[in-house]
């Protein structure tokens, strides 16, 4: 998979920019305990087009960092202690209209011109061109209209995230009457009507008194055109997730669906808005092995086809080395270790990673013999000053506890938070490993 390259303004077209930055992210917790450094100053890009791996173990801070570009954490308990979730929308394409053609590079999208500077960079946009908006600081009204429509989110578990009260076909609809009015409006053949009851019943905002006056039959049968294109487009957004016979299922409950269906339901809730950024977060966990294989090529042709980028977040690593462009290892609140998924698999730089990589049971192993990383994840409760794994590491040193490592380029493309392979200024002796070889 390769990573797409996104128009620039002025008609230039360069390497593929973030269309997501996390920037110095501190998400904490208070407990009873003291304050859990959850998130604790993370940095990351999630370029557009791309597939960006997010891998660590259980607890390490993977799904607290997803879920705060929606701002999906529940304050209290948690603490917004500082950093910054970036975002550069897009908008359709003004040549083919969302179909694709070359001037989009065939997404049917193209990034917003930064307002402030219209396309020549500045500091509110990082010299980009582009339209940035900080997602940790924007108003909720104005997030209600990035959620589920610029950013989409796969949840781990479907039979949670589903509402079990609602059909199938309510649940999606929600997405269109949100944030397609207009094309719903288009398409019903009511653009141009300027009656506000149908408007504000296909943006899903009538009140009680206002469905009643759209039941009358005056205003019925344009009341139906609307609710004829949603059920369009739900069943085409079932369709392209290969769910059989949509019309069919989207008038059932999740209740009445496997486990498989389920994940797809959520797949096609989560792309029905074409979005810029998709999140998911472990999105196979819940299902057996046959199923996890047939939900993982599916996210990868949707991708594909629609060129979004993409944060895939797991635990396991084959499937990340499947289906990911790129790697970022996170490991107790920090990330440590960011590269092409090919490099960090072929030649991790920090002891974290090679250990991980280690611990993969293989064909020449003996039984019994697998390698494990010695000792616990340590305690986030306010962490001292010093590298998080120093207390498992086999090449620590004294300059480990004494200092935090920060996250830096070692090779081309390739950053890693480890003093062996970044020394700091004053002079010790560090310890040298080899490079693992594949």
């Amino acid at each position: 998979m390769t990573t797409a390259r996104a128009p620039q303004p002025g008609g230039r077209t360069d390497e593929a920019v973030a269309v997501a930055s996390v920037v110095g992210l501190k998400i904490h917790f208070e407990s009873k305990a003291g304050r859990v450094h959850a998130v604790d100053g993370v940095d990351l890009d999630i370029r557009d087009g791309e597939t960006l791996g997010l891998v660590g173990e259980t607890g390490c801070g993977k799904s607290v960092t997803a879920r705060s570009f929606l701002r999906l954490i529940p304050m209290p308990p948690g603490i917004h202690a500082g950093g910054a979730v970036l975002f550069r929308p897009h908008q359709r394409c003004p040549d083919c209209s969302g179909i694709g053609c070359s001037v989009c590079d065939d997404t049917g999208r193209l990034p917003v011109p930064c307002p402030h500077c219209r396309g020549s960079g500045c500091s509110v946009c990082g010299d980009t061109g582009f339209e940035t908006i900080d997602l940790s600081a924007l108003p909720e009204q104005e997030l209600r209209k990035i959620r589920g429509d610029r950013i989409a989110m796969i949840f781990q578990d479907p039979a949670k995230a589903l509402n079990p009260a609602m059909t199938v076909r309510d649940q999606l609809a929600e997405a269109f009457y949100q944030h397609r009015t207009g094309e719903v409006l288009e398409l019903a053949g009511l653009a141009d009507s300027s009656n506000p009851l149908l408007r504000r019943h296909a943006g899903q905002r009538s009140r009680l008194i206002e469905r009643a006056l759209l039941s009358s039959p005056g205003l019925r049968s344009q009341r139906n055109q609307i609710e004829t294109v949603v059920d369009s487009m739900v069943a085409s957004a079932l369709a392209e997730t290969q769910i059989p016979n949509p019309v069919k299922v989207m008038e059932r409950y999740p209740h009445e669906l496997s486990g498989g269906m389920k994940q797809r339901v959520m797949i096609a809730q989560a792309l029905a808005c074409n979005p810029d950024l998709l999140i998911a977060d472990e999105p196979t966990t819940a299902l057996d092995v046959t199923v996890q294989a047939k939900i993982i090529e599916l996210i990868k042709e949707l991708q594909g086809r629609r060129k979004s980028a993409v944060l895939y977040i797991s635990h396991d690593l084959s499937l990340v080395r499947r289906v990911c462009d790129r790697v970022a290892v996170m490991y107790a609140g920090r990330i440590v270790e960011v590269g092409r998924t090919e490099e960090i698999f072929a030649s991790p730089l920090h002891p974290y990673t090679r250990g991980l990589l280690a611990a993969i049971p293989s064909r020449s192993q003996a039984r019994g013999e697998l390698v494990a990383i010695r000792g616990t994840v340590p305690e986030l409760i306010d962490p001292p000053p010093s590298c998080r794994f120093v207390d498992r590491c086999s090449y620590a040193v004294a300059i480990c506890r004494e200092l935090d490592p920060i996250l830096q380029a070692a090779e081309s493309g390739h950053d890693v938070a480890c003093f062996i392979h970044n020394p700091p200024a004053m002079a010790v002796e560090l310890p040298t490993f080899t490079k693992r070889t594949s």
